[in-house]
């Protein structure tokens, strides 16, 4: 079973989110990042509380977008009725033209025959005025007739020619009332286009706030997960600080006269050092992220008994071993463990293999040197 002093240890390493406790006492620490860590929440939650006020802005005119669009299109349709029925009465107008011309073309075919016909009995009748008298009544009366069909077939032409003329003037209307309707027609599509490229675009405005704001609520409830388990820890902490001794002895030690002189867990580039800043601008880092090839061998830095090996939030799959004196030393976003909580182990011996467990995009080895639960500078115990 550990002490209240290893159970105390592994509290803090649980709150790996939360910087490491300067002047203040941890307990006041951790109640300020709990405080910090509400705030955060309350500002997120006006955050998303602005956006879905801004979403719901945006799905009313997204609406009014689309019932544009729909008035738009239910428009064109009826415009396009109205451009086929135009269609058919000018096609039934060309072809009462096309009839009609047929007629006038067969009416002067017949007025042509006629006039040929008549020409010829005048001339016979020139010829039988020197033969015989009824022969030239009876030419006489055939050219009254002829005289009268004539004048028959000449009314009914201009009859069939005034339709014509009609028909030509209504086909004219029609035609420019079908131009004029395409013309419409070419309109609607444009204003069409337009709505449905607004409707796109506010659609796409939408998605963007939808997806920002479930990202929000991804990140409250990650905030409130921490918010739990700051508060967890904060009431495990000051039950654990009732079972400490008034004072932790941090005496000289086999270990603390090693300090310089440590080797280093894993050889590879320094990606980040104790106390510089994360990426996110909030928090620091509380020990050396060591780059290295995944499964590189890590090795313990003195020796020790291993204290605890598991997974912790963004620190991955970790090993913490407990030196002399109360220090620790904690190996973490480890790839895989090859040792289990309990054992003892000596200096140089192989823990764990490098990884990017915990979240990381490389590979390598997180590691620290804690003095009972405050992280201490890694650069000042690791030989040169």
């Amino acid at each position: 079973m550990f002490r209240p002093r290893r159970l105390l240890a592994l509290l803090l390493l649980a709150a790996a989110s939360l910087p490491a406790p300067a002047n203040d006492s941890v307990l006041q620490q951790k109640q300020s990042a709990l405080d910090a860590l509400r705030e955060r929440i309350g500002e997120l939650q006006k955050r998303m509380q602005s956006d879905q006020g801004q979403r719901e802005a945006l799905a009313e005119e997204l609406e009014k977008a689309e019932r544009r669009l729909a008035d738009s299109q239910q428009a064109l349709r009826k415009l396009n009725s109205r451009i086929a029925a135009q269609a058919q009465k000018l096609r039934e107008t060309q072809q009462q033209q096309r009839q009609t011309q047929a007629q006038l073309d067969q009416r002067h075919a017949e007025l042509g025959q006629q006039l040929r016909a008549a020409y010829v009995l005048g001339r016979q009748g020139q010829t039988q005025l020197l033969l015989n008298i009824d022969d030239v009544q009876r030419v006489g009366r055939n050219l009254s007739y002829y005289d009268y069909l004539q004048r028959a077939q000449l009314r009914l032409i201009a009859d069939i020619q005034a339709r014509a003329a009609e028909l030509e003037q209504l086909a004219a209307l029609e035609q420019q009332e079908q131009d004029e309707l395409e013309a419409l027609r070419r309109q609607q599509q444009s204003q069409l286009g337009e709505l449905q490229s607004q409707r796109q675009d506010r659609a796409q405005v939408l998605d963007k706030v939808k997806a920002r704001i479930a990202d929000e609520q991804g990140d409250l409830a990650q905030l409130k997960a921490d918010e739990r388990a700051i508060r967890k820890l904060i009431e495990s902490l000051k039950a654990a600080q009732r079972a400490l001794p008034p004072e932790v002895a941090f005496s000289d030690s086999a270990f603390t006269r090693q300090k310089g002189k440590l080797p280093w867990p894993l050889r590879g580039p320094l990606l980040a050092r104790y106390g510089q800043a994360k990426a996110d601008g909030r928090l620091s880092w509380n020990g050396h992220w060591i780059g290295g090839a995944a499964g590189s061998p890590v090795k313990a830095v003195a020796p020790g008994r291993v204290a605890y090996v598991g997974w912790m939030h963004r620190y991955g799959l970790i090993v913490l071993v407990e030196h002399e004196s109360g220090y620790f030393s904690l190996y973490g976003h480890c790839q895989s463990a090859a040792v289990a909580a309990g054992a003892t182990i000596s200096a140089g011996q192989v823990l764990a293999y490098a990884g990017d467990s915990g979240g990381y995009d490389q590979p390598g080895l997180y590691f620290e040197i804690r003095r009972g639960t405050e992280a201490v500078d890694p650069a000042q115990w690791l030989a040169r």
